[in-house]
């Protein structure tokens, strides 16, 4: 040790300031170079795939986020529909409540001392989940009665709508011929009703 000590106390005594130089900058660039090769590089490489995947589960947190935000939209509106077809419903006549809205009509108008000539329900009209059925009416009576019977009509827990009328005096007598809709909730989509018609016309066919 001691003539290792002796070789090196004469090595600096005897060399020149470039050895020297020389030495104390390998002496430096080594271990950084090898910490930058074996240590740095590799976990520079480590940080940069942590940040993809860190990346990668942000934009699937995001895309959950987002898909939560719709079904929490598309359940609202499902809720807002439901809640709407619900007060439909209230207003709208089933089909077997039709039979009973037109002797009510005609309850009505007999009530209000109008005498039916003609009263018939006319071909249904599909819509959006229900049918409009028009009710066709002839009756003559006094003016006061026949604005009463308008009235009392539209009184009605179901909906029944005044859609046209004519008058013209017969008689001595006010004479209106009418056309209300009341309105058939059917819980049907328009395109549904439209292909149970093609379904039907083309088994028709296939029979003839």
């Amino acid at each position: 040790m001691k003539a290792l000590w002796e070789k090196l106390e004469t090595w600096e005594k005897t060399a020149t300031k470039r050895e020297k130089f020389l030495i104390v900058f390998v002496s430096i660039l080594v271990p950084l170079f090898l910490f930058y090769k074996f240590y740095y590089v590799q976990n520079k490489e480590k940080i940069n795939v942590l940040k993809e995947e860190v990346r990668k589960l942000d934009l699937e947190i995001q895309k959950y986020e987002n898909m939560a935000k719709r079904t929490a939209i598309l359940e609202a509106q499902m809720r807002q529909r439901q809640e709407f077809l619900e007060r439909v419903k209230e207003i709208l006549p089933a089909e077997k409540e039709i039979p009973d809205i037109l002797r009510q009509i005609s309850d009505l108008a007999k009530e209000n001392n109008l005498e039916i000539i003609t009263f018939e329900p006319d071909k249904e009209i599909p819509q959006d989940y229900y049918n409009i059925i028009p009710l066709k009416m002839e009756f003559q009576g006094r003016f006061n009665n026949v604005i009463n019977f308008l009235n009392s009509i539209e009184n009605l827990p179901r909906l029944i709508a005044l859609n046209h009328i004519k008058f013209q005096v017969k008689n001595n007598q006010l004479n209106a011929v009418a056309t209300f809709h009341t309105y058939k909730y059917t819980g049907v989509p328009s395109e549904k009703k439209e292909e149970k018609k093609e379904t039907k016309k083309e088994e028709k066919e296939k029979e003839v």
